[in-house]
């Protein structure tokens, strides 16, 4: 057990810290339409239909279903823009590609995953910003204890004068402050920082004056938010264009997860980022760059749930194969699927859905009943060909998060499939849920299930999930292949209905077959894409820019490699509402 943390006495200078830039930060911040706090968007795919079974509400119109719209370019609405708090990873790439690798893991020991997906962001609360001020500590006291850094970051001569070194402390505000707030500090604001640095270097030099700065600006709302005001630029009456560093760390913090680079703040600079062949030929040099290449694998992770593996709980007696080398081992696996997936496959929907590649090492070997020992030693991947494959469908990350402690759960499964692929929401349940059934020896999942079907209270339901769930019961609760359950054969055969693609099936491969030819599933996609890559919820404003992005995606014949280039055009992305009045 770890010592407690002793309590924290807040700087004095904490208050101005975490306003210092909150002047002209402005804009109302708040949930979009469609979206719970802390769950996932309610709305589902544009256009996209589903007729539940009877009694049964699923919500399916999504952004563009609500009617005929007409697009008009001239007049676009971006939706909203919620002011955004950069995530754990993205701050800690953000520190380190400003100032170099600095060591924050006294204050951050584990990584977060990002709210994504239209997930709204938690509040901040006492503990946030208490690890943002130790955090900020840690790196401007690192940052003017390392020479060179310093150097780079806020050079002075040795020995300058008072008046010299408040020069100095000037042109650092001029010059890379503009990339700690991904934008200039305006000339209003000069004073305020410049008093701050005077109140530090008062009681210790140019080098403390520069921390003590460094300190407040690190917690500041301008550096910890990705603020977004646009500009006095209007594309019809409800859009303006956002700046040129809006744009660039719309790009950056999009593609690579952290603040512009070099060329992205010189682009902005010249106002080279003013149109959206301008945005695309950045987007493209992006795309080249070895995290240009991590966007889709990264979006195909969270969608499953990747980064939350590590934390997956598994009953010991039920699943002794469980262990932490065996959960880091699946992420591996599904990330080197994804790589192949982009590189070999033709990174279309169509191969995410049916793939036959598996990939294997000596860690993994015990999910599919393949011999370790014939397996590299050094743990390296193997892939093989696998009929009863289905590509992410059949990813033993993603069966293990879809399933209970103990046992595989063709609900959770369903549920996924049935909300994913099809954006169909289902109602949430009723406050009488019976107790689940117990596992009973010499009785199926499937069999202990079947009261889903004849329960009133369950089967609005269940009937939505459990059919399609059943499917992949040749999966445990770890994703190990089996054929039978509690002693049973396993019965894998299932149903979609309420679909465009709605028949009977047997087994995952014949599941993913079907989804790959559903025009709705390629549909909720592109809005699983859109709520990715602008990290919220869609609403009946995105229209527009949905269908645009939907298009793009279609034509390329559904490849997943074109959906950063799809959604970097549209409204959503180049543009947001104006203010309101009366803002600040």
């Amino acid at each position: 057990m770890s010592a407690p943390r002793r309590a924290r006495t807040r700087s004095p200078w904490a208050g101005c810290m975490i306003g210092l830039a909150v002047a002209g930060c402005t804009g109302v911040v708040s949930a979009p339409p469609g979206q719970k706090t802390g769950g996932a968007s309610v709305t589902g795919a544009a256009g996209s239909t589903g007729a539940g079974t009877a009694g049964t509400t699923v919500t399916s119109t999504g952004a563009a279903g609500t009617g005929a719209t007409v697009c008009n370019a001239a007049a676009p609405d971006p939706g909203d823009a919620p002011l955004t708090r950069l995530t754990q990873p993205q701050y800690l790439n953000t520190i380190n590609d400003l100032f170099g690798k600095i060591d924050l893991t006294s204050v951050y020991p584990a990584t977060q995953g990002a709210s994504q997906f239209g997930l709204a962001q938690a509040d901040v609360d006492g503990a946030d910003l208490d690890n943002y001020e130790r955090a900020a500590e840690v790196v401007s006291a690192a940052v003017v204890a390392n020479t060179s850094t310093m150097t780079a970051v806020a050079p002075c001569a040795t020995g300058a004068t008072t008046a010299a070194a408040r020069t100095c402390a000037s042109q650092f505000l001029q010059g890379f402050a503009t990339r700690i707030y991904r934008a200039p500090v305006a000339a209003a604001d000069m004073d305020r920082h410049l008093a701050l640095y005077d109140a530090g270097a008062a009681n210790g030099g140019y080098a403390h004056g520069i921390q003590l700065l460094l300190e407040a600006m690190l917690q500041s709302s301008r550096f910890l938010y990705r603020v977004e005001l646009g500009t006095s630029t209007a594309v019809g009456p409800t859009a303006v264009k956002l700046s040129d560093y809006e744009l660039a760390s719309r790009l950056s913090y999009g593609l690579w997860n952290t603040t512009p680079d070099a060329p992205l703040n010189t682009a902005a600079a010249a106002g080279k980022l003013e149109t959206s062949a301008d945005v695309s030929a950045q987007l493209q040099r992006m795309l080249q760059d070895p995290r240009g290449a991590t966007m889709v694998p990264q979006f195909l992770g969270t969608w499953i749930a990747l980064p939350q593996l590590a934390g997956v709980a598994k009953d010991a007696t039920t699943y002794p194969q469980w262990t932490p080398a065996l959960q880091a081992a699946m992420v591996t696996q599904a990330q080197s699927f994804f790589t192949d997936l982009l590189t070999n496959q033709g990174g279309t929907l169509k191969a995410l859905l049916t793939s036959q590649t598996v990939f294997t090492n000596n860690v993994t070997a015990v999910l599919s009943g393949a011999s370790a020992s014939a397996l590299p030693s050094d743990g390296s991947f193997q892939p093989s060909q696998n009929p009863a494959a289905a590509g992410l469908l059949t990813l033993p990350a993603f069966l293990a998060t879809q399933a209970k402690a103990d046992q595989s759960s063709p609900i959770y499964r369903g549920k996924f499939v049935r909300e994913q692929f099809f954006c169909q929401e289902l109602p949430s349940p009723p406050a009488n849920v019976p107790p689940a059934p117990v596992i009973t020896p010499g009785v199926s999942t499937r069999e202990r299930l079947a009261e889903h079907e004849v329960n009133a209270t369950c089967a609005a339901c269940h009937t939505m999930m459990d059919p399609i769930g059943f499917g992949f019961e040749n999966y445990d609760g770890i994703g190990a292949y089996r054929t039978t359950d509690n002693g049973e054969p396993v019965d894998a055969s299932g149903m979609l209905t309420g679909t465009d693609v709605d028949g009977a099936f047997t087994g995952v491969a014949q599941l993913g077959s079907l989804i790959a030819k559903s025009a709705t599933a390629e549909t909720c996609v592109g809005t699983q894409w859109f709520r990715y890559a602008m990290a919220r919820a869609e609403s009946v404003a995105d229209t527009c820019s949905l269908q645009q992005m939907q298009k793009t995606f279609h034509d390329s014949g559904a490849d997943l490699r074109t959906l950063p280039a799809a959604i970097v055009q549209t409204p959503a992305f180049m543009y947001r509402r104006p203010l309101a009045q009366g803002s600040n």
